[in-house]
């Protein structure tokens, strides 16, 4: 095959793939509110994530469509630690640290996650608690030297980790949290607990067809700090220093002023 035959085919190729990616079913979202402002009243609050999905064959009534959404943010390193039973006394013994983990992650779907798409896809697009990415883990002995991490003990330090996110509110899935409001719009709610860390957070809405994710949108939601909270905040953060000298003042001028107030 000469020159001009491989540019030929070059032509209708890309011409080919242009059709295909301009019929694509495509995505429009969006949250119903962009900040969150946390203040000493705080008891929590949802956040509403609502879209529609641009169907190209309107006609088209075979193809099964779902939608996922996460909610998650910020990343961090977090440690956790095994107990164990030494001299009759239970101390913490092993840890290992995950350099990435979300203080914050939300799923929800239209349907269970493994009836929409195969374990491989969940895998690649981070779809569900179990696969969440949380970085590089590092174990430590009792000592504080650095050890061998086996599989088995990485799946078990996992274990640990989720459960103890989701006893605090803060792991969360909803297997039936997406609803379709007709063929094309959907909405999802998602609930946000009084003790969020403040940050910055990223909403996914996925597109799935047939299994296949067809489509994808991102929009952000800023958890901040306001009023005399965010102040005393940005002071401890900026000048630890003499925050911890006025936290100490404080305290004592306090302690002072109650012996006076209940003295007999």
């Amino acid at each position: 095959m000469n020159r001009a035959s491989h540019f030929s085919l070059l032509l209708i190729w890309a011409f080919a793939a242009s059709l295909v990616s301009a019929r694509a079913d495509q995505l429009v979202t969006d949250l119903s509110e962009h900040q969150i402002s946390i203040r000493s009243n705080f008891t929590g609050t949802e956040v509403l994530i609502f879209g529609a999905v641009e169907v190209d064959d309107p006609d088209d009534f075979s193809t099964r469509r779902d939608i996922a959404v996460i909610l998650s943010g910020p990343e961090g390193a977090v440690t956790v630690r095994r107990k164990d039973r030494v001299a009759g006394i239970w101390i913490n013994y092993d840890a290992v640290t995950f350099a990435r983990v979300p203080a914050f992650y939300a799923v929800a779907s239209t349907r269970p996650l493994p009836l929409i798409m195969s374990q491989e896809t969940r895998s690649i697009e981070g779809l569900g608690l179990e696969q969440i990415s949380l970085g590089a883990a590092t174990g430590t002995g009792p000592t504080g030297t650095e050890t061998a991490l086996e599989d088995d003990e990485r799946a078990a330090f996992v274990t640990a980790l989720l459960r103890n996110k989701e006893r605090q509110g803060l792991y969360l899935s909803d297997p039936s949290g997406v609803a379709f409001l007709g063929r094309s719009l959907f909405r999802a709610t998602i609930d946000i607990p009084a003790n969020v860390p403040n940050g910055l957070y990223t909403a996914k809405v996925f597109l799935i067809s047939d299994g296949i994710v067809t489509d994808a949108a991102s929009a952000p939601l800023y958890v901040v700090k306001s009023g005399i909270e965010r102040a005393i905040y940005g002071f401890a953060r900026d000048k630890p220093l003499l925050y911890g000298i006025f936290a100490v003042v404080f305290a004592t001028f306090a302690g002072w002023a109650a012996t006076l107030i209940f003295r007999d």
